[in-house]
């Protein structure tokens, strides 16, 4: 939907660049997924043989982000398949960065991996999809070159660090802890996960600027 509609002109009615690039978003999400074992979780270890249904959330939020960030690069002219990249490059590359620092500081993958808190991983799916949209769409637009690119790319997703910020501090007052083992979902789950996709959305729309 992305390529026929929004994609570069030359990319939207040719049959060829359609399938060229929706194979290059498939490797991307393949490459992507094997990436997250660095950030604590694993699709097939604890979503598919443990049947991790916290660890599902989380890694459902993680495909949907990483996706919105190639999306990003695919949106607007640009002259070749390697603008694209380069641009997807930098969304993702930013989007795992930020959830390394997030583990880094929460060590959230333990909670959803080990104590199976579906409360953790439905916060997790929120600030990963969140940032994925922030991220995704600060490289989208029209292509001027790797400088003006690498520029808009700062100034409309920064904002992704004040959410995963947000996203730390929540984590300190959300995740279970051995006295409070089961946090109700609604409250600790639920309301976080909403609150990190309206952020994303404010942050698009406030500073996020224009295609």
């Amino acid at each position: 939907m992305i390529l026929r509609f929004l994609g570069s002109k030359d990319v939207r009615n040719d049959a060829f660049y359609l399938i060229f690039y929706l194979v290059m978003g498939t490797s991307w999400l393949g490459i992507a997924v094997e990436t997250f074992l660095f950030c604590g979780l694993s699709v097939r270890d604890d979503a598919i043989e443990r049947q991790n249904i916290a660890a599902s959330c989380g890694i459902s939020g993680a495909l949907i982000g990483v996706t919105l960030c190639f999306a990003g690069g695919n949106i607007g002219d640009g002259p070749g398949w390697w603008t694209v990249v380069y641009s997807a490059m930098l969304s993702t590359g930013a989007w795992f960065l930020l959830w390394l620092v997030l583990e880094f500081f929460t060590h959230i993958s333990e909670a959803i991996a080990i104590d199976r808190d579906s409360a953790s991983g439905l916060r997790l799916a929120g600030f990963l999809v969140a940032s994925g949209a922030i991220l995704g769409w600060a490289v989208a637009g029209e292509w001027e070159s790797l400088g003006a690119t690498t520029v808009d790319f700062i100034r409309h997703g920064w904002s992704a660090v004040i959410l995963a910020i947000a996203a730390i501090m929540v984590e300190k007052v959300c995740q279970p802890t051995a006295k409070r083992p089961l946090l109700p979902i609604t409250t600790h789950g639920l309301i976080p996960f909403l609150f990190y996709i309206g952020g994303g959305i404010v942050c698009i729309l406030v500073w996020g600027g224009g295609i």
